[in-house]
């Protein structure tokens, strides 16, 4: 697959760009398109591929199980944004959960306080009850940065 790729593809500034004509499909043209969970996949032989995943490959010849945006933007596929990650890694650099009340990742409130907790190795942990959200935010980001490293996002 790795030569069919390299026929079929090119890498410019965060793009895969096509290199042959196929239909509808010109040499320069932007390959990809954005499924429903935001990220562009594209078809290749009756296949399927995420086009991060392709870009990645294009680079080093093979492809980790899990690739990491480090900005979190899953349209921003510039290969200096992407990194090898576990499935735990990738989970720790998710943003602020859409049913998040605070607005505030590991916040939550507690009848007139807020509630700080963060998920290590697939437990909740309890970090503490707090005035406002931002003390609790504040309490957060001191775990996630020890506990995550350069995969937390804060």
């Amino acid at each position: 697959m790795n030569q069919r790729l390299h026929e079929l593809f090119s890498y410019a500034d965060g793009k895969l760009l096509w290199q042959v004509n196929r239909g509808r499909v010109h040499i320069g043209d932007e390959a990809g398109a954005v499924i429903p969970n935001g990220r562009l996949y594209l078809q290749v032989d009756g296949k399927k591929h995420l086009v991060h995943r392709v870009i990645w490959f294009l680079h080093y010849g093979e492809c980790p199980q899990f690739l990491d945006h480090i900005d979190g933007n899953p349209l921003n596929n510039r290969i200096e944004n992407l990194r090898p990650a576990t499935k735990a890694q990738n989970a720790m650099n998710r943003k602020v959960m859409s049913n998040n009340v605070t607005g505030v990742k590991g916040v939550y409130p507690h009848g007139k306080k807020f509630v700080a907790s963060i998920c290590i190795d697939g437990k909740n942990n309890y970090l503490d009850t707090f005035a406002t959200p931002e003390l609790a935010q504040t309490a957060y980001i001191a775990q996630a940065k020890h506990h995550f490293k350069e995969y937390a996002r804060v």
